[in-house]
This record gives C-alpha cells, structure tokens and sequence, in this order.
C-alpha cells in the first residue's frame, strides 16, 4: 500500500461517526487496512465497497466480518469467484438490520443463499444482477420474503421471462432501476431541492430563464 492512500484511511478510520462511506471503485490497500477501517466507523448506515479492482477473497472475508452492526444499506456488487455464500451467512448474521443489498456480479452466489435473505426482517431492496448461477424459477421463492419491496435481477432473468415472473410477484418491482443509490447522493425534486436529506440552496437553473 501506498503511504499516502494507507494514511488517508488512517485518517478516514478516525472518523468514528461517520454514517455513509463510499470506496467503490478504489484500490492499494490490504485487507488488514479494510479491516482497521470497519472497525473504527461503528455508526456507519450505508457502505459502498463495490469494484474494488483489486480485492480479493481475504478482502471480502474481512469486510463481513468486520462492517458494523449498524448498517443498513451495503454493496459488495462486482466480486465475481471472491463472495460466496460463506461469505453471506457471515454478513446476515452480523448485520441483521439490512434493508438494502447489492451482491450483484457475485457468480458464485446459487439459489441456496436465499435462505440468508429470509432472515432479514428488514429487507427491502434485493440486487443480485448477474449472478449467472441463480437458477431463473428459483426467484419465486424470494417472493416470500414479507418485508421485499424490490428486487434486481438483470442477466438472470430473460426479456421474454421477465412479464411471467412480474406477473406472479405482482407485489415486487423487478428490475426497476440500473444503478445503486448505496452511499451516494440521492438529490430531491424541484419542490424539494434535498440531497441525503439535507436542504439545499444552490439549484440548476430553469432552460428558459434567459
């Protein structure tokens, strides 16, 4: 690890009352750095860790065993052959207070994972996308999940498939949206200009205000 990107995450790890972390897409640092990091922000809501380009199983085994209990909002998209279920039953058992989870790009990821799902109460936003194992009828079953709201599953299932399963899961929106909201901004509307929650002055201005 570089020593200016291994001081930025001292430096990160010192803020204990951070709520929302995003290091998708970043890279230099061990697993042994990850973990110091985790275990300094204990008040964290919303994580975001996906397409770390060079994480590898050890990164991932680090990263459930030592996110805090408080969050709710995690993404761990992109870790092709490095997450598996172990993975997962480490996580669930460790964050039960989860309501939204991307495990997206996860191929090792099969249908017997979703018995982990089952046990978060709070769950209501699923990504699995392209977790290429998943068996297509197999997704009925996380219909009984009682608190799900949503569920992402591109690449699984099939454009012709996809008004079959709408159908029998009326009560899901199914591959409703493409990107993740996990620990990045989320703005208002033009009655409500907020972004994460937070009034804010500064708007775009109007195409035909000049």
């Amino acid at each position: 690890v570089d020593a200016p990107l291994f001081q930025n995450l001292r430096n990160l790890a010192q803020n204990s009352d951070l709520v929302r972390l995003n290091l998708s897409g970043c890279s230099g640092f061990s697993a042994s750095a990850l973990g110091t990091l985790l275990s300094s922000c204990t008040c964290l809501d919303e994580l975001n860790l996906s397409w770390c380009s060079d994480f590898t199983a050890e990164h991932i085994q680090v990263a459930v065993n030592s996110v805090t209990k408080s969050v709710t909002q995690l993404n761990l998209s992109g870790y092709r052959q490095n997450l598996q279920r172990s993975d997962v039953t480490i996580l669930v058992g460790r964050c039960p207070n989860l309501v939204h989870l991307d495990l997206s790009d996860s191929v090792l990821l099969k249908s017997d994972c979703f018995q982990e799902f089952h046990q978060l109460i709070y769950l209501q936003h699923l990504s699995l996308s392209r977790c290429y194992e998943i068996v297509p009828a197999t997704l009925l079953e996380l219909g009984d999940i009682p608190s799900l709201k949503t569920l992402q599953v591109f690449g699984i299932i099939t454009e012709n498939s996809l008004p079959v399963l709408k159908e029998a899961l009326p009560h899901l929106k199914i591959n409703c949206s493409h990107f993740t909201t996990i620990a990045r901004p989320t703005v208002g509307n033009k009655k409500n200009p907020e972004i994460w929650g937070i009034r804010c002055r500064l708007m775009m201005p109007s195409p035909n205000s000049h």
